[in-house]
C-alpha cells in the first residue's frame, strides 16, 4: 500500500524513463539537421530533405508519445485524491461547531528510512510552501509513536505555558529542544492513527490530526477517525495499487 512521496519539477523530471527518451532524441535532432546542413553544403537537396522531415518526424512523435507518458505518470504519483478524503473527514470532524470555530489540521506521513515524510498539505489550514516533503524522526513526537508501535495515539497537552509545553514535548514525546521550539505552539491535542500494509506486515503511513480545543477529540470523534482511516486504507491500497 505504498503512498508516493512528494516529487516535483526537474527533481520528479529526472526520475522518469520518458525524460530521459526525449533527451536522446533532442541529442539526435542535432546530429540529424548537422547531417541536413551538411548535405545542402553539397547541394544534395533531395537528400538534405528527407533526413530533414525524418528527424523532424523523430523528434515530434517521440515528444508527443514521452511527453503523454510524463503526463500520465505525474497522474499517478498524485496525491490531489488523497488529500479530498482528508477534507471529507475533516469536514465530517465539524470543527465549526465550536464557538468560536476550533482549528483541525491533518496530514498524513509516510516512512522514509529512519524518517516520516509528510505527504500532504495540512488540510484545515492554507497551504504553506515547505510542508510538503518536510521529514521528521520516526521515533519521536505522536507520530512517531504511532508508526512504531502501530497503536492509535490520543494526547492532550498538560502545560498551557509555553516554555513548560517544550520541556514536555522533550521529556515525554522524545523531541529535541530545536525541534520542539519548532512545533505549533497553539495545539492542545494531538491524535495519530497508523496505516497498516498488510502485504508487507509494517506501518505504511500515519494519518496526524491536531487540533486548538482542548477535548476536540471526544470519544465519537476517535471512532469516527479510525471509522474513516478503515476506508481511507482501502482507497489507498486500490489507487495505489500499480506500483
Amino acid at each position: 500500500m505504498p503512498i508516493p512521496r512528494a516529487r516535483k519539477g526537474v527533481r520528479w523530471l529526472f526520475t522518469q524513463t520518458g525524460t530521459y527518451d526525449i533527451l536522446i532524441a533532442l541529442f539526435a535532432a542535432v546530429v540529424g539537421f548537422s547531417s541536413v546542413a551538411n548535405y545542402l553544403s553539397q547541394n544534395k537537396r533531395a537528400l538534405a530533405g528527407v533526413v530533414g522531415v525524418g528527424t523532424i518526424g523523430i523528434l515530434v512523435i517521440t515528444a508527443v508519445k514521452q511527453g503523454v507518458g510524463l503526463v500520465a505518470a505525474r497522474k499517478k504519483d498524485s496525491i490531489h485524491e488523497l488529500e479530498g478524503c482528508l477534507h471529507t473527514l475533516h469536514a465530517a470532524l465539524d470543527p465549526r461547531s465550536f464557538d468560536p470555530p476550533a482549528t483541525l489540521r491533518l496530514a498524513i506521513h509516510v516512512p522514509d528510512g529512519d524518517m516520516l515524510e509528510q505527504v500532504t498539505e495540512y488540510i484545515g489550514v492554507p497551504p504553506k510552501r515547505g510542508r510538503v516533503g518536510r521529514k521528521f524522526p520516526a521515533n519521536a513526537g505522536i507520530i512517531g509513536k504511532a508508526y512504531c508501535e502501530n497503536v492509535v495515539f490520543v494526547a492532550r497537552r498538560v502545560n498551557d505555558d509555553y516554555e513548560n509545553y517544550v520541556r514536555e514535548l522533550v521529556k515525554d514525546w522524545n523531541f529535541t529542544p530545536e525541534r520542539a521550539a519548532y512545533l505549533n505552539p497553539g495545539v492542545m491535542e494531538w491524535m495519530a492513527i497508523p496505516f497498516p500494509d498488510p502485504d508487507q506486515n509494517r506501518v505504511a503511513a500515519v494519518l496526524y490530526l491536531d487540533s486548538n480545543r482542548r477535548n476536540f477529540f471526544t470519544d465519537a470523534r476517535q471512532e469516527l477517525i479510525v471509522s474513516a482511516v478503515n476506508g481511507i486504507a482501502v482507497f489507498i491500497g486500490k489507487r495505489y495499487s500499480w506500483r
